[in-house]
């Protein structure tokens, strides 16, 4: 019984290691927007709106005292 026991957690324990591929694509977007938001009750965020050529819109939280211009481009890690 003990056996059986540790070949059933020896099998459970690599099927959880098993490796993985994440495919993504690297798109450029422009930055399209800007907006001040309080995601927390006292510490104001820049929201900054991204925008790709196939007119997906990407969101990131950037604290107040970074500059960005409106037009920038940047590159983003999309997941396919």
């Amino acid at each position: 019984m003990k056996t059986i026991l540790v070949i059933a957690m020896v099998i459970a324990m690599s099927s959880c290691s098993s490796p993985r591929e994440l495919q993504t694509q690297i798109v450029s977007a422009e930055l399209v927007k800007i907006d001040t938001v309080f995601r927390y009750s006292n510490d104001p965020k820049q929201l900054l709106t991204w925008r790709d050529a196939n007119r997906i819109d990407y969101v990131t939280y950037v604290p107040l005292n970074n500059s960005f211009l409106v037009g920038a481009r940047m590159i983003v890690l999309v997941r396919r």
